[in-house]
């Protein structure tokens, strides 16, 4: 298993994050294709740029190999005529061109409460993420699907996963295992892992608490929080996993003046630690 960090960590300065990573020993990044990377009038990422800014990143010693879309609204993936939906497809193209090995969507259908409404919602969701699970195997590029964790929508929790692999069974349709998320849901990792082993293309790291109020959460600290990452991180092991993990949603330290960077270098070395436990 390798950490991995976002190529926006430091924001703009390069240089910043070349010594930061050098460092931490870390040489794999996760790129957000942020607004900056797109053609907005037609939303399609430029090529130029997105190329100019992983060949600046490269002869920084670091590697991109997975690059993270923005939020979608849910309902273009319930319409697989819709522009959005053919624009989806052109930008997983252009990443597979760029040499980009996996890509991270959200895409949350709501259900509705109602079975045979739901069932219905599934099924054209299904159909409209056909498509983008052919292009991705028809480009060499996986897709690293990554549900909510809550269940009014329709893939959230483990089992919900497992229909999507059977209704969608290319190698190229996996999912990002989000100990967040799926702690929240109730799932065992133990068990989602052991069952999912070949479709998790990219582990999340993060802790929270629930708050049960309005279904709010508070991220916290890794270790802090109710989150078993240790569990996650032992059954990774166990399948021996060898993708990138990839610590999110990190809280800044107010008592180090809020500090990004360090919140961020302390749970790197939270993950190291259980990294090199036996």
């Amino acid at each position: 298993m390798n950490i991995s960090v976002s190529a926006d960590i430091a924001g703009k300065d390069y240089e910043k994050l070349f010594r930061l990573c050098e460092g931490l020993n870390i040489n794999e990044l996760v790129l957000f294709l942020n607004q900056e990377l797109y053609d907005l009038e037609n939303n399609i990422l430029s090529e130029n740029l997105l190329n100019k800014k992983i060949r600046i990143l490269k002869n920084g010693g670091l590697n991109v190999s997975v690059v993270q879309f923005p939020l979608l609204p849910s309902r273009i993936f319930l319409d697989e005529t819709s522009d959005e939906i053919k624009a989806l497809c052109t930008n997983i193209r252009i990443l597979a061109d760029l040499g980009i090995k996996t890509a991270v969507i959200f895409p949350w259908p709501e259900a509705s409460g109602n079975p045979e409404r739901d069932k219905k919602q599934w099924d054209r969701f299904i159909q409209t993420y056909s498509h983008l699970v052919n292009t991705a195997e028809d480009s060499g590029l996986r897709l690293a699907t990554h549900g909510h964790r809550l269940q009014k929508y329709l893939l959230a929790d483990c089992n919900s996963y497992k229909n999507l692999f059977k209704a969608l069974p290319s190698l190229s349709n996996g999912f990002t295992f989000c100990m967040g998320c799926l702690y929240y849901t109730g799932d065992s990792f133990k068990r989602c892992i052991m069952e999912l082993k070949d479709r998790i293309f990219l582990v999340h790291v993060r802790d929270l608490v629930k708050k049960n109020v309005n279904e709010e959460i508070e991220e916290v600290p890794l270790g802090e929080g109710e989150v078993n990452i240790i569990e996650g991180i032992k059954a990774l092991k166990n399948i021996n996993y060898n993708g990138l993990l990839f610590v999110e949603h990190i809280p800044q330290i107010p008592w180090e003046g809020n500090n990004e960077l360090l919140a961020q270098v302390q749970a790197i070395g939270f993950i190291k630690a259980l990294l090199k436990d036996k």
